[in-house]
């Protein structure tokens, strides 16, 4: 039997081993601001699926200081050193994974950048510290996230500064074999165009990630969708891809932004739910992740059964409304139409934007649910232990109430907000659905229909363990 053992860890440690080998590459993000959401939303490292995934992006770990010096600031120590995720992204590595650093991850740091690359001095300075960190952390290359130059405290002439910056940063990162990746926006107003030479960023960057979603201002007067794939305004997804290919002419450095969130939005007048209605602004904070405007895909879905959801067919994305409160978000319809728009356009992959915002847990279903449909559509399907969810599943707490145990009868759970309590009856008592309470055992209909197996009994083995199978010490 310790055979056996042995034989079943060497064949999941090859499983989980297999990178996603695909022609197209899937970046997955990470907010290490996760580290301090509360209950189901709280990451680390070892919620990460790597197999799903063949770059990892750091995001909120190091910025630009702001003292205006120029030079990288760690900005997260406690996540970074006391929290282990230096050693994560270590061990990252020595998985044969790319680790890319992101550097400027709030609007904030548009100002920051702004007068970095506008002095020779503050460049150099930028450039040492950031290669210090590099090389210190094993990192594998950096991902420049000025997403609105000229904007958000900017100036004019960030458009040609922005491409100094990029250059000088190459031959640097060149020397170490380090990869240069940028995120820009992907949205077409005339303020956003005008701030990107797009056919020399293509030359100098290794990958450009395109920006789909972060386009609306939370605190705006109107409902928005936070990243449709067609429509008439200059947040298209589909006219933004086909610009920057247009442009740039390298459409296999171009990287498509996948949100993972969902946007939230507090409605004026509850009788007018549709795109474009009145707005008050941001959504209420989840109880979680704290952050007005904001709700991971896990802190939705677990909910989701309270909510009025729509689809629009036009646009090709979902949204949600209960009471005064509305939310766009992505499902796996939206994803998948988008993952078609990247294949048709040969586009070199797509960025989970955030694996921390997807339903890790697998609450609501299938474990990394929307990461899971990217890797379907454009990663190795393989690596799949089923097929890739299309709608919302349900989890172990699919909506709210009271549940018989289903290998005892005696045992109950209660389900609230995706999360689950156990309780037990006291002995000779069965739990009772329909008036969810204790009663005696003869009083109850319950038929204890499973199988019992400890580890190590010969009958089952990894490969054919029945559905009904309770495993005992």
């Amino acid at each position: 039997m310790k055979v056996l053992h042995v034989i079943f860890f060497i064949l999941i440690s090859l499983i989980c081993s297999q990178a996603t080998d695909s022609e197209y590459s899937i970046f997955c993000h990470w907010d290490a601001d996760s580290y301090n959401r509360k209950g189901l939303s709280y990451f680390n490292s070892w919620s990460i699926d790597k197999k799903l995934c063949t770059h990892f992006v750091y995001g909120n770990v190091a910025s630009l200081d702001p003292n205006g010096s120029g030079g990288l600031k760690v900005i997260n120590e406690a996540v970074l050193e006391k929290r282990g995720l230096l050693n994560d992204i270590l061990n990252v590595r020595r998985d044969n994974y790319q680790a890319i650093l992101s550097v400027g991850d709030t609007k904030d740091d548009s100002r920051r950048f702004s007068k970095m690359a506008a002095s020779q001095r503050k460049r150099d300075h930028f450039f040492v510290t950031l290669m210090k960190f590099l090389v210190e952390r094993e990192f594998s290359g950096v991902l420049l996230n000025w997403e609105f130059p000229t904007q958000h405290g900017g100036r004019p002439d960030d458009r040609h500064n922005f491409l100094t910056l990029l250059k000088e940063l190459k031959i640097i990162l060149q020397e170490h074999r380090f990869l240069l990746l940028v995120t820009v926006s992907a949205r077409l107003d005339k303020q956003t165009l005008a701030a990107y030479n797009i056919r020399k960023i293509a030359k100098i960057a290794d990958f450009i990630i395109l920006n789909t979603h972060d386009s609306q201002d939370i605190y705006g007067q109107q409902l928005n969708y936070m990243s449709p794939l067609h429509g008439n305004g200059s947040q298209s997804v589909a006219r933004g891809v086909k610009h920057w290919i247009q442009q740039s002419e390298m459409p296999q450095k171009l990287i498509l932004g996948i949100p993972l969130f969902g946007q939230t939005h507090t409605i004026r007048d509850m009788s007018k739910t549709d795109v474009h209605a009145p707005s008050k602004g941001p959504g209420l904070q989840h109880v979680f992740s704290k952050r007005p405007g904001f709700m991971t895909y896990a802190e939705f879905c677990s909910q989701a059964v309270k909510w009025e959801k729509k689809f629009d067919k036009q646009a090709q994305v979902p949204y949600a409304y209960k009471d005064d409160q509305w939310i766009s978000f992505e499902d796996g319809n939206s994803i998948s139409a988008k993952m078609r728009l990247a294949k048709e356009q040969r586009l070199g992959g797509a960025m989970a934007w955030s694996i921390d915002a997807d339903d890790f847990h697998g609450r609501c279903g299938e474990r990394y649910a929307l990461l899971k449909v990217i890797v379907s559509q454009i990663g190795n399907p393989s690596v799949l232990t089923t097929a890739a969810p299309t709608t919302e599943g349900v989890g172990l707490c699919p909506k709210d109430g009271m549940f018989r145990n289903l290998w005892n009868c005696q045992s109950y759970y209660e389900c609230r907000d995706a999360q689950r309590t156990d309780y037990e009856c006291p002995d000779g008592d069965f739990f009772d659905e329909v008036s969810s309470q204790c009663k005696p055992a003869e009083q109850v209909k319950c038929s204890n229909d499973f199988v019992t197996w400890r580890p190590g009994q010969e009958g089952y083995n990894f490969r054919d363990l029945p559905l009904n199978l309770k495993i005992v010490e």
